[in-house]
Parts: structure tokens; C-alpha cells; sequence
């Protein structure tokens, strides 16, 4: 008789209260609740994405909109949001990240290109709340704390109007 080993999935120590997502599922399963709620918002910024030219995809617009929600933005992100800080971006980076993790995958790699622009978004629509920290504050957080200048050494360009 020969032994094998059969790999399956082993879970570590899970509270009983707890449940566990045995199989990793997409971004945008994971985000879809967010997309169909603020569908207004993501598709603003698809529309001004389209116009500049810049990639913005609606499921890193939902994945913002997610965090914003638990951070306790969420009454807000279709309209006028905030006022963002920049010290507040990485606790927003973390939770998005950590939205990943529960789907059982990495946060997506070009997400802070996509902060980037939507802040960018927020400040030409007259979304950002005028008490939020100057759009130059808030991408400098998103590059230092979005690790972006370990993706690519400099910023995006600026968009251009069409």
C-alpha cells in the first residue's frame, strides 16, 4: 500500500463565530455590492477618465468607495466627500487592502494610479469638500503611502482635457 499526501486548503485558527473563504474570487464579485450602490459615481468618473484619456476602472472606484464606507465617508461618496486628509490616506490604503485580503487576494497593483486620478476626479467635479487638504497633499500621501513611487518612479501624468 502506498501513502500520499492529498493537498487540500488548511485553515488556521478561525473563531467559531467566524467563517472562512476557502477559494480566492474576483475584485469585482468582491466590490460588486459598492458598484451597484454608488453606480452614479463610478460612472462620473468613467466618463472623466474617458475624456483625459487616464485608465480609472469602475472596480477601484468601488474598492475606494467600500473603504470610504467603513472609515465612515459612505453618506457621502456620491456627492461632496469628505474633508479628506492626507494623514487619513493610509488608513483608507489599508482598508481597501485589507478588503482584498478578505476576497483572498492582493490588493490591485495599479491602485494608486487609480487614487490618484479620482482624487483628481473629486477636485475638477467640485466633489472634494473645499475643507479637504489641497489635491498636491493628497496624491504626495497617495505616492508615499500607496508605495507608488516603488511602482513607477514618477507620477502620472496630468490628464488632459478633451
Amino acid at each position: 500500500m502506498s501513502s500520499r499526501v492529498i493537498p487540500f486548503p488548511v485553515l488556521g485558527n478561525v473563531h467559531d463565530k467566524c467563517c472562512a473563504v476557502s477559494l480566492p474570487f474576483s475584485l469585482h464579485d468582491a466590490v460588486a455590492p459598492w458598484r451597484r450602490r454608488h453606480r452614479r459615481l463610478i460612472a462620473a468618473t468613467g466618463q472623466w477618465a474617458l475624456s483625459r484619456g487616464v485608465a480609472l476602472p469602475a472596480d477601484h472606484v468601488a474598492l475606494w468607495a467600500a473603504a470610504a464606507d467603513e472609515l465612515g465617508y459612505g453618506g457621502s461618496v456620491d456627492g461632496m466627500t469628505g474633508p479628506w486628509r492626507a494623514s487619513a490616506l493610509p488608513d483608507l490604503m489599508a482598508t481597501a487592502a485589507d478588503r482584498c485580503a478578505l476576497a483572498g487576494r492582493s490588493a490591485p497593483a495599479d491602485l494608486a494610479t487609480s487614487l490618484w486620478h479620482l482624487y483628481g476626479f473629486l477636485a475638477d467635479t467640485g466633489r472634494l469638500h473645499p475643507a479637504s487638504d489641497p489635491l498636491p497633499e493628497l496624491r504626495a500621501a497617495i505616492v508615499v503611502f500607496g508605495t507608488y513611487d516603488r511602482v513607477r518612479r514618477s507620477p502620472p501624468p496630468e490628464p488632459t482635457a478633451a
